[in-house]
């Protein structure tokens, strides 16, 4: 596999609208990534103010992130305030017959997120099957 040279990913997006909603200016499409943002700011006003300018968020993938972690196991879990999301790789462990899952990264979401990050999933999901085809489940 060849070093990836590119620049940190830059993704831009309007905190003042939800995803998919019309603005009269046209909303940044990177080429690179696809499908819906997930966002955990409040919705926004109806009916926008026109004196203020749209607020913009840049997402600056840092050097040491782009290659991201490989994850083949996810554990969900919960407290009142927080969803706990531990994305974990499968390992044999020593022991016949168990297996350990070693968690390579943990990410807390608050719960008015947790419907957004399910859409996008979603909304990902069928795309990547519109182009791929079905995922069929193992196990």
């Amino acid at each position: 596999m060849q070093p990836d040279t590119a620049e940190p990913r830059q993704l831009s997006g309007s905190l003042d609208r939800e995803p998919g909603e019309p603005s009269g200016e046209p909303r940044p499409t990177p080429t690179d990534i696809e499908g819906p943002s997930v966002s955990d700011q409040p919705t926004p006003d109806p009916q926008p103010d026109p004196q203020k300018p749209n607020k913009q968020v840049q997402v600056v993938v840092p050097d040491d992130l782009k290659h991201g972690e490989y994850a083949n196991f996810l554990v969900v879990s919960h407290s009142a305030h927080e969803f706990t999301l531990d994305f974990c790789q499968l390992l044999p462990a020593a022991e016949q017959g168990k297996v350990n899952a070693e968690v390579v990264s943990r990410v807390r979401i608050a719960p008015t997120m947790v419907g957004r990050v399910l859409n996008a999933l979603n909304t990902n999901l069928s795309g990547y099957e519109d182009r791929f085809g079905q995922v069929k489940a193992l196990g």
